[in-house]
């Protein structure tokens, strides 16, 4: 195959401040979870933000882990739609300065989609996202030829926030499956999955190969009180579950059950790190690994990004990493 891994999500641009807890409750927001909020209220908490330094990196879910596996060397493409404003462009060049061939179409209205992460001193993140033009992806935007191309088709449960998304992704999926391309799902975040309780479970029996999500989003799908036990009842819809467990490392289910343990770190930023543990686990599984070293692979490297601030891969050391993880 000519590239490893076809991701599709959100294309937004992360805007990251570090902040404290007060600072968090003057605005108003929940510790620790994604906030979907409008275009008036992004811009009222940039304001409040103006004097806290920033920094601006591609974002959203997919992304992140296209740029994983890019970073461990391997041939990601990313889809998505951005605004031709200076978010739009930042975004391109980042990404694409990152080793990810963008496949990005550009609107001449609107904003490019943001994710405001502030993150406090227990290295916990509270992202506020603003989809924006993100929103108007569409069956049309996807290039048929070149994710039948790929090994992998990478979706994220974001693309469930419209209709329109939605029915790109199912779309994809089903290229994908007429074309031997294996399928990887993450279910995203807590609240999604509750918004989309119904309808995961037949997406993932009927379309997906691959699922990852961290202990809550699993047990918040099956209502089962086990991070284990959600695992199993998801693989028996699918192939194979990676259930990220944090600092403890990572399970992954399949034919038998493994727990593959973390890597100790003082973490300083959590954003993107389940994002990250799975371009890990994808780049290793194109290679033809076993899943113990997917997931073994995936959590050295969500290890090595919660080390530094925001999804900078710029700031670790890509030839040591890839050395200590027996790629070079």
């Amino acid at each position: 195959m000519k590239y490893d891994v076809f991701g599709m999500c959100n294309a937004l641009i992360d805007i990251q401040a570090f902040v404290d807890d007060t600072f968090l409750a003057s605005i108003g927001v929940n510790k620790g979870i994604m906030h979907l909020i409008d275009e008036e209220r992004s811009r009222s908490i940039l304001k409040r933000l103006e004097h806290i330094p920033q920094e601006m990196l591609p974002g959203g879910s997919g992304a992140n882990s296209m740029s994983a596996v890019a970073f461990l060397g391997g041939h990601p493409i990313y889809t998505g739609v951005v605004s031709q404003d200076q978010y739009g462009r930042a975004y391109d060049e980042k990404l694409s300065a990152y080793g990810v061939k963008t496949l990005l179409r550009r609107v001449d209205y609107g904003l490019t989609g943001s994710s405001i992460i502030l993150t406090t001193p227990d290295a916990e993140r509270t992202m506020n996202t603003h989809l924006g033009v993100s929103r108007e992806f569409e069956t049309a935007d996807i290039n048929l030829d070149l994710l039948a191309q790929s090994r992998i088709f990478h979706v994220t449960g974001y693309m469930w926030d419209t209709d329109k998304q939605k029915a790109a992704a199912i779309h994809a999926m089903e290229h994908a499956k007429r074309n031997g391309v294996k399928v990887s799902f993450d279910l995203s975040d807590p609240f999604l999955i509750e918004r989309n309780r119904g309808e995961f479970p037949h997406i993932i029996k009927e379309y997906v190969d691959i699922v990852f999500g961290n202990a809550q989003e699993v047990m918040m799908l099956t209502d089962i009180e086990s991070p284990l036990d959600a695992g199993k009842a998801i693989q028996k819809m699918s192939e194979i579950v990676a259930v990220k467990i944090g600092k403890d490392g990572s399970y992954v289910i399949a034919d038998s059950i493994e727990k593959v343990p973390g890597f100790p770190v003082s973490a300083v930023d959590t954003t993107g790190a389940g994002d990250v543990y799975a371009g890990g686990f994808l780049f290793a599984y194109c290679r033809d690994m076993p899943l113990a070293e997917c997931a073994r692979i995936g959590n050295y490297i969500a290890s090595k990004i919660v080390t530094v601030k925001g999804l900078g891969f710029h700031l670790l050391d890509k030839q040591k990493i890839r050395h200590e993880l027996g790629l070079s």
